[in-house]
């Protein structure tokens, strides 16, 4: 089931857009808050987030880097009243804002726009990342690895090589239900593109060798192992 947050200082206006949501696809599930504080505390993986930016406490802008720490794959939408508020919304990446009083045409089309990207991710698993050249937004099947090295981490992609900022062990927690593997402490290696295993070093079918630490041998290429299994078996399934 796909799950909307709405979140608004004015329960009257939350709940008209909640509304609208569940009139355009009853099988969403909206969930409503009233505070920025309200809804971090409670953030549990929503598909997309209308956020106002005028609120008591913590502002929707603050809100919203706040849940892009926790999720840099929902869409947010920005609701306000006033146009020069919209500015800050390129800080946290937002996907769309509103201008009060929402039309519900309007936010039908939001609406549409954002499935069409939901749908799409469900099948392509689409990732954005933070790089020296602006954000970034690449299909996890074409992320060949990652590498820590002075102080930042290269990302090596079909499309090409990425520079940027950041903890790799962080990207190993974000990617690893995704195919991806820690076979070295510096690296974080999509098994997908893994050609060969021959002694401690990992052959990638870009042409690229990684190397695979003394310590994690046996568990690794056991991980490497199931991973190929469940992929035939998948792919079986999917014959049938």
């Amino acid at each position: 089931m796909y799950q909307i947050a709405v979140c608004d200082d004015e329960p009257a206006i939350c709940e008209a857009v909640a509304e609208i949501i569940r009139k355009w696809n009853p099988d969403i599930r909206v969930c409503c808050f009233h505070s920025g504080e309200a809804l971090v505390a409670a953030y549990d993986f929503f598909d997309a987030v209308f956020l106002d930016i005028d609120m008591k406490g913590i502002d929707g802008i603050e809100t919203g880097r706040q849940i892009r720490e926790m999720d840099h794959e929902t869409k947010i939408v920005f609701l306000t009243s006033y146009r020069e508020y919209v500015a800050g919304a390129f800080a946290v990446h937002a996907f769309q804002y509103l201008l009060k009083p929402v039309a519900p045409g309007h936010l039908t089309q939001i609406l549409e726009e954002i499935f069409r990207y939901v749908n799409k991710a469900d099948r392509t698993k689409i990732l954005d990342f933070h790089t020296s050249d602006g954000v970034v937004c690449v299909d996890a099947a074409d992320i060949c690895y990652f590498e820590f090295a002075d102080r930042k981490i290269k990302m090596v992609t079909k499309q090409g090589v990425y520079a940027m900022t950041g903890r790799l062990c962080s990207v190993y927690d974000r990617t690893c239900s995704m195919g991806f593997s820690m076979p070295h402490k510096s690296f974080v290696v999509n098994l997908l593109h893994v050609k060969n295993v021959r002694n401690l070093d990992i052959y990638l079918d870009n042409g690229d060798r990684i190397p695979l630490s003394q310590k994690k041998q046996k568990a690794w290429k056991q991980e490497l192992t199931n991973y190929l299994s469940e992929r035939l078996e998948r792919q079986r399934k999917e014959q049938e």
